[in-house]
């Protein structure tokens, strides 16, 4: 049964941990495999045509051009920001403890993957090397990709905190995710209050021993003493 209990905890443990890990997996691999990779020209050549192009009609689209026009980003410099903003919040999740650089990368993720849906159907684009025949099976597991997503960046900006890979590595304690440093609070309150109580308890008996010893010395000192008898 022990065994059976440490399993499940560490099960716990690990779907606890499943919104901050899907991130990791999901934005290292769009960083480095659709934009770094096609940017150093490592990818495969249709990847990186397929790539480019898509980027060159997102920073086209209605929302962005204004933008991007003012700024004068190129879709390669598009890429280049997007990929280092990406592995920016995957390294908040992923090394420091706490709930706020949860929050900020699980607020990016949100933005990103809002984005991303807008960019993919305004340009009626599909993920990259997809064959023109599913294409739109394609796209809506793209939408089912970003609606996940979304939803793990709202997990990880209202319930959840960073994985403190950094703490680990180092040999720290991190700090008490989700409440538990709360619950250490008041546990220590709760000791606290028993020691009290214990105190109060020893004490008391010995209060109590003084007053007594003190009412029966009252007692005695109140008795007149025997009257003596006359004798003829």
């Amino acid at each position: 049964m022990t065994g059976l209990k440490k399993v499940g905890a560490n099960l716990l443990g690990l779907l606890g941990m499943f919104p901050q890990l899907s991130i990791v997996g999901a934005f290292t691999g769009s960083a480095l495999l659709i934009k770094i990779a096609p940017l150093l020209g490592v990818a495969p050549k249709p990847l990186q045509q397929e790539v480019f192009a898509a980027y060159a009609k997102f920073i086209g689209l209605p929302l962005l051009h204004p933008v991007v026009a003012t700024l004068g980003l190129s879709a390669q410099n598009v890429m280049l920001a997007l990929a280092l903003v990406h592995l920016v919040a995957v390294a908040m999740l992923l090394l420091p403890s706490g709930k706020q650089p949860a929050k900020v990368a699980g607020l990016w993720v949100m933005i990103a993957m809002a984005g991303a849906e807008y960019c993919t159907r305004a340009a009626d684009v599909a993920p990259p090397m997809t064959p023109e025949e599913f294409k739109w099976q394609a796209q809506v597991l793209g939408t089912i990709s970003h609606i996940f997503l979304f939803l793990c960046g709202a997990y990880c900006v209202a319930r959840t905190s960073s994985l403190g890979l950094a703490s680990a590595v180092l040999g720290r304690k991190p700090k008490a995710i989700d409440g538990s440093q709360d619950s250490t609070k008041a546990i220590s309150k709760d000791s606290k209050a028993n020691a009290k109580k214990q105190d109060k308890a020893a004490i008391g008996p010995s209060k109590a021993d003084a007053q007594e010893a003190k009412e029966a010395s009252r007692k005695r000192n109140s008795t007149p003493p025997p009257k003596a008898k006359k004798t003829k």
